[in-house]
């Protein structure tokens, strides 16, 4: 009878879970099983946390990181159980700008803009928008924006006549003097103004 209950014993699964590996083994007052144990203790050394290893305890402290050389050199450098402490130190940052008012401005504005559009779309669009303003001269600054913020990714290089490779939308603006007078502002160099013809 007693030899039945020996066998019987044997094939009993252990009912404590190693907080590491997730596997049924007997674990020790950590939760870790002996695998599981070394790995820790490696790590412990890996990252000098002399004060929470058994093993750096029983070396004496001149030995100290000839121990850890000889961890890194026989199992690596790469922690096994534990998070490295500069994982640790640095959370992932979240995108800080995702969430901006600027961003999410221009996430609207990229959701409603024309993303099918031609030389003469463009041009007609920057009529518009001088027409509706209430000055005769209006900064050119504000027309590019509107055509930014209008047609999808809009690039002054595949607008124009073919061959045609505009830098900017002043350029291009500027290839049709039929349409559009510019002029430099007298005072501040750079800024230009822009009226219909």
């Amino acid at each position: 009878m007693d030899e039945q209950k020996n066998e019987h014993d044997d094939d009993v699964l252990i009912d404590t879970i190693c907080a590491g590996c997730d596997l049924p083994f007997p674990v020790n007052d950590l939760g870790l099983c002996d695998d599981c144990f070394a790995k820790l203790e490696r790590d412990l050394i890996r990252a000098r946390d002399w004060d929470y290893s058994t093993t750096a305890f029983i070396t004496p402290p001149d030995q100290l990181e000839a121990l850890r050389e000889r961890i890194i050199r026989d199992y690596g450098a790469d922690y096994e159980l534990i998070a490295s402490p500069e994982t640790a130190k640095k959370p992932k940052r979240k995108n800080k700008r995702s969430h901006s008012r600027a961003t999410q401005r221009k996430r609207e504005i990229a959701a409603q803009a024309v993303k099918d559009y031609s030389t003469e779309d463009v041009l007609q669009a920057a009529r518009n928008f001088i027409r509706e303003r209430d000055e005769e001269w209006v900064n050119i600054s504000r027309v590019m924006q509107h055509l930014y913020e209008t047609f999808y990714r809009l690039k002054p290089k595949h607008l124009g006549q073919p061959g045609k490779k505009y830098k900017s939308l002043l350029k291009f603006l500027e290839d049709y003097p039929s349409d559009f007078e510019l002029r430099e502002d007298a005072d501040k160099r750079g800024l230009y103004w822009i009226r219909l013809i």
